[in-house]
């Protein structure tokens, strides 16, 4: 009987590292969505300000450091999320651990 409940709480544990790892999947998805989201719309807003700007010197500039801001804008909701991503994952290990603990000391007297 001790074997069959170890064996159940392996299988429960496999599945939400399983549900850990897709959301960490999907977390890492989303952010690399939104950064190129943020660039392709600071790419869209500097072209508009040159395309407004008929005349006048330095817009190739300032479109150059719009796209270069909202690249380090968009790596830091990266990184950001990333940090989010590492702590889901950390998570069922501690979850695993102590769930290991339990059983072992149930079958184990």
């Amino acid at each position: 009987m001790e074997v069959k409940k170890v064996l159940s709480v392996g299988k429960r544990l496999q599945t939400i590292l399983e549900e850990a790892e897709r959301e960490s999947q999907q977390k890492l998805g989303d952010a690399k969505r939104q950064s190129e989201e943020m660039v392709n719309k600071a790419r869209s807003d500097a072209e508009e300000k040159k395309s407004k700007a008929q005349r006048g010197a330095g817009i190739d500039d300032l479109v150059k450091a719009e796209e270069n801001r909202a690249k380090v804008e968009a790596e830091k909701i990266k990184a950001q999320y990333q940090q989010k991503i590492e702590a889901i994952k950390k998570i069922p290990k501690k979850k695993r651990d102590h769930s290991v603990d339990l059983v072992m000391k149930e079958v184990l007297p």
